[in-house]
């Protein structure tokens, strides 16, 4: 139930709606490396990860491109768990991970009988569709520089946070990018006094010229 609360999707709602979706909630662990759901997966649950890193990502011609890395509390591949269709990417856990797994079918009987819970979902969807679009604008149109300062900045608004925890693994993956690449573009931008690196952290100094860069 504590955590349930710290879930976006469910902020807000009261402690009897959460008590509901708590009695149809499973929790299941995954080691690092197990594959939560496939593309040749129907979307018959949804899943809420309560601790650990997921990424979703696709593969062509033997390449993977992580479309977005999880961390708790999390709801991901909701779209074809919302539609019961098959699901357009692999989920994965990168660490030991523990997922709690609610039935497409009992969770869209509560959304029937509260719509509020409904509004939050189209909301978190909407936010991923909108993650999504930057994505494609990013592998397409931006160069290394420009994808990096993209990177930090969404990270930033994301939190609300100035300072942002950062991996250079976790962006490498994210972008595209080598972490070679990555670690050149984070030293691009601390010579021109955009940010400040430390080992795990970003801080961003000026606002303004990261997102001339981004943009």
């Amino acid at each position: 139930m504590e955590f349930l609360k710290e879930v976006p999707l469910f902020s807000g709602l009261s402690e009897k709606q959460l008590d509901k979706i708590n009695q149809i909630s499973i929790k299941k662990s995954y080691l690092r490396g197990e594959v939560i759901f496939n593309p040749g997966e129907k979307g018959n649950h949804f899943f809420i990860l309560k601790s650990g890193k997921i990424k979703i990502f696709k593969t062509s011609k033997g390449k993977e491109q992580i479309i977005k890395v999880f961390d708790k509390p999390a709801l991901f591949g909701e779209a074809a768990s919302f539609t019961g269709k098959n699901f357009p990417a692999w989920a994965e856990a990168i660490e030991d991970s523990e997922v709690l797994i609610i039935p497409r079918e009992r969770f869209l009987n509560l959304i029937k009988e509260d719509p509020e819970i409904g509004m939050n979902l189209l909301s978190v969807m909407a936010q991923r569709l909108i993650h999504l679009t930057n994505v494609i604008e990013s592998l397409s149109l931006k160069n290394a520089l420009s994808k990096v300062a993209t990177y930090i900045l969404r990270k930033s608004e994301e939190t609300g946070k100035a300072e942002i925890p950062f991996s250079t693994s976790m962006a490498s993956m994210e972008l595209g990018l080598t972490k070679e690449t990555v670690s050149r573009m984070l030293g691009k931008l601390k010579e021109l006094g955009i940010i400040e690196k430390t080992k795990n952290k970003v801080k961003i100094k000026n606002v303004k010229a990261l997102k001339d860069l981004a943009f």
